[in-house]
């Protein structure tokens, strides 16, 4: 075997050890969660059925990251923290359980086979650390209430909310993002209580 062959096998060999320990030593994120809104003051005018569906999202916001949006519009990823779930999922878990945390009669999801006269569908414009506002936590929801027995939107209304936040550390950001979440749910489920 030529020197300059057995030179380039060991300096493979040498580059591969350092990828995987560069693997093996990545710190994993840390999991953070999203919490409800509970015991909002509501009155329904009706007790018709509303299930929430799982939320619309782009891309960016479809994963268990959080987003980080910098001047000129810009986006990356808050490092080394990730949510307990992808977003559409989490938020739907949370929104319907500020539903039930404040006795909404007659609310469910999808694959609880309910006989359903409305759909609450929402969809996440937002949720980021808007750095480029001033470190701004910021939730934008659109909602809308969909007849199901005449198939059509009756009400449709955007909800944000944006509490002063940072980047650093992570705690924080998810701290602010939780905050303006529970704010949009909260009126969410009184605009659907108010309109359903």
């Amino acid at each position: 075997m030529s020197t300059t062959r057995r030179a380039f096998m060991v300096f493979g060999a040498s580059a591969l050890t350092l990828g995987l320990a560069g693997c093996f030593t990545t710190t994993p994120p840390i999991t953070y969660d999203l919490t409800s809104a509970s015991q909002i003051p509501m009155r329904r005018r009706s007790s018709r059925v509303v299930v929430i569906t799982l939320p619309v999202a782009v891309q960016t916001y479809d994963s268990q990251r959080v987003v980080v949006r910098d001047v000129g519009n810009m986006l990356s990823y808050l490092p080394e923290a990730q949510l307990s779930d992808t977003l559409p999922r989490l938020l739907q878990t949370r929104l319907l359980q500020t539903f039930q945390a404040s006795n909404f009669p007659n609310i469910g999801r999808p694959d609880d086979q309910l006989s359903v006269d409305i759909t609450l569908a929402t969809e996440i414009q937002a949720f980021e650390i808007d750095v480029s506002k001033g470190n701004l936590a910021t939730v934008t929801i659109n909602a809308k209430l969909v007849d199901e027995r005449r198939g059509m939107i009756f009400a449709s209304k955007t909800f944000s909310s944006a509490q002063p936040s940072t980047t650093e550390p992570a705690a924080a950001a998810i701290g602010g993002l939780d905050i303006a979440l529970r704010q949009v749910m909260a009126e969410i489920l009184q605009w659907t209580a108010q309109t359903a």
